[in-house]
């Protein structure tokens, strides 16, 4: 049986923190959102995230300065959660920078809603079996125990988000905006 896979959300913006933040949860996922650099960096350390979305242009901390930190941090067993750079910085010099700094994946605004969800999900694969679980990740899920096993009940897999999802983002944004 899976579990939802939790993910750090480090947006600045309100508006696009708060579309983003239901629009992953609806697919599936479980957000925990941050709007500074040295709030990622707390998280990170107290709740042990599956994967971080990161943005780069941060009130405190650029993203490539937390992505960098975070890669220096001692995991005591741990492999470092994955990072996908979600930004508005499109040059490939940004790009290579993200990446250098420690970023899996680098995703630009605009953005297509669906193709951040697979993206999530691609990266979550990719770094599943190197990633061993903290402690406090057990504790997290102590419930999971006691549930049904996965053949009584249906699986419990981040979906990619439907086309309703996006079309409720774009309203919902429209009303910000207006």
């Amino acid at each position: 049986m899976t579990t939802t896979q939790h993910l750090l959300l480090v947006e600045d913006e309100p508006t696009l923190r708060e579309l983003l933040s239901v629009s992953l949860q609806l697919a599936g996922f479980h957000v925990v959102p941050a709007e500074t650099g040295a709030q990622a960096l707390t998280a990170v350390r107290e709740r042990h995230p599956d994967l971080i979305v990161l943005d780069v242009m941060l009130p405190d901390i650029d993203g490539f300065e937390v992505a960098r930190r975070l890669r220096e941090q001692p995991t005591h067993g741990l492999a470092h959660p994955p990072i996908l750079f979600l930004t508005a910085r499109d040059a490939a010099e940004d790009r290579i920078s993200g990446l250098r700094a420690g970023g899996d994946d680098y995703v630009t605004k605009p953005f297509n809603l669906e193709e951040l969800v697979l993206r999530i999900q691609a990266v979550l694969r990719r770094t599943s079996g190197r990633r061993a679980r903290h402690p406090s990740w057990a504790t997290r899920h102590a419930c999971a125990k006691s549930r049904p096993t996965s053949s009584e009940t249906p699986s419990r897999t981040p979906r990619p988000a439907p086309p309703s999802v996006s079309a409720w983002v774009h309203r919902t944004a429209r009303r910000f905006s207006n």
